[in-house]
């Protein structure tokens, strides 16, 4: 057996885990990788906090960076709008799938 079938042959015996749509999106909202991209910043904190990471890289200035990193995980999770967006995301996500079994249950009962 060659290595190309082997791999297939692990693949299909494995299976390929298949995540909801639901499952991916609060994965990226949990995902570490983009913390920095889920902040609320307002457009005056910006420069501010932009001069001091740059600085702080340049420098090597450790606690500035560590600094910088809690100040922005504060200001994402404060007043809990980061949780909140998941549980908003989630009823969204309940109720389209609930009104999708109620339109194939009215289909069925036509038939």
């Amino acid at each position: 057996m060659n290595i190309v079938e082997e791999d297939l042959k692990n693949d299909l015996m494995q299976g390929r885990e298949e995540k909801s749509e639901l499952a991916k999106v609060v994965e990226i909202l949990l995902n570490e990788k983009w913390k920095r991209r889920k902040t609320r910043l307002r457009n005056r904190t910006i420069p501010n906090l932009t001069t001091c990471d740059t600085l702080a890289q340049i420098y090597d200035v450790k606690f500035l960076q560590y600094w910088i990193d809690g100040y922005t995980e504060y200001v994402t999770s404060l007043e809990g709008k980061g949780r909140q967006e998941i549980v908003d995301i989630t009823k969204f996500t309940i109720d389209k799938q609930t009104q999708k079994e109620k339109q194939i249950l009215e289909m069925m009962g036509k038939k």
